[in-house]
């Protein structure tokens, strides 16, 4: 079912983005920033413009990944913030305003107001997608984000392993209390494939994902092997992981039209009498 937005206040900022999507963990260390990145480069490859919002506050990775962490940022009429553009893609993150070697030792309040302020002081004009790297987690920001922010849906990020399939199904639940769309759910680590013979390894459990799928009926949009990269390097330039993006965004985009279709049916037609 669509969400109802009626008690939501949007932005001004968020005016002219057409499709807001979160990029969910609820369990740190499962790629979910990564996997943020890859979707939106792959939406940008399509011609779409597209903006990338880290709003993971503890642990912002998304200035290191695009090559960022020196790049300063602009304040517009004193109080917008331009975001600055990386591979044709908008781009902001507390990574970019606070020093990179100091933590963030903020209580929940406060870093759930600072995500919200990141993303709808931003001026991000026009996009066809704005996608959002959310801070891992069950907690206030995540509360937050899913109240205050129109979004179209989430993507679930897990991996494999019983621990992050038990804190994912915590998320889950979340996100659906309030309903908002699950667009589907990536697996990531989901196996590592030896060099020389070709032989899959699940060194990290076999399954999980498949068994969220089926148990909360929800699509596994794919199963992403681990291999090595330069961390520095979004996946996307490795030809198997673009092939893997492309499909997904695909997927993506079809749930998102669907989406729309179904929100059009659910508007009442009021006919007017002829004149």
């Amino acid at each position: 079912m669509p969400r109802k937005e009626a008690n939501i206040t949007i932005p001004e900022t968020l005016l002219q983005v057409k499709n807001i999507l979160g990029v969910f963990s609820a369990k740190g260390g499962v790629g979910k920033s990564a996997i943020s990145l890859n979707i939106a480069l792959s939406l940008r490859s399509k011609g779409l413009k597209v903006g990338l919002a880290d709003a993971d506050i503890y642990g912002p990775s998304q200035a290191i990944m695009l090559d960022a962490s020196s790049e300063k940022i602009e304040v517009k009429d004193q109080k917008l913030l331009s975001p600055i553009i990386k591979e044709g893609i908008k781009f902001m993150s507390m990574g970019l305003i606070s020093n990179e070697k100091m933590p963030v030792i903020w209580r929940g309040p406060m870093v759930s107001g600072a995500v919200l302020q990141l993303i709808s002081q931003t001026d991000w004009g026009e996009l066809d997608y704005l996608i959002i790297d959310t801070p891992p987690g069950t907690g206030d920001v995540q509360l937050t984000l899913l109240q205050k922010i129109p979004l179209k849906g989430i993507i679930i990020i897990t991996t494999p392993q019983e621990v992050a399939i038990s804190d994912t199904k915590k998320g889950i639940e979340m996100v659906k209390k309030l309903d908002v769309p699950l667009l589907g759910i990536i697996e990531n680590m989901s196996w590592f494939s030896s060099q020389n013979t070709g032989q899959k390894y699940y060194i990290f459990g076999k399954g999980g994902g498949e068994k969220l799928s089926q148990e909360y009926g929800i699509d596994l949009l794919s199963q992403l092997e681990l291999i090595e990269v330069d961390d520095r390097k979004p996946l996307y330039n490795n030809e198997y992981m673009k092939k893997k993006f492309d499909k997904i965004c695909s997927q993506i985009r079809e749930k998102i039209t669907d989406l729309d279709i179904e929100s059009k049916k659910i508007i009442p037609q009021i006919n007017l009498p002829d004149d």
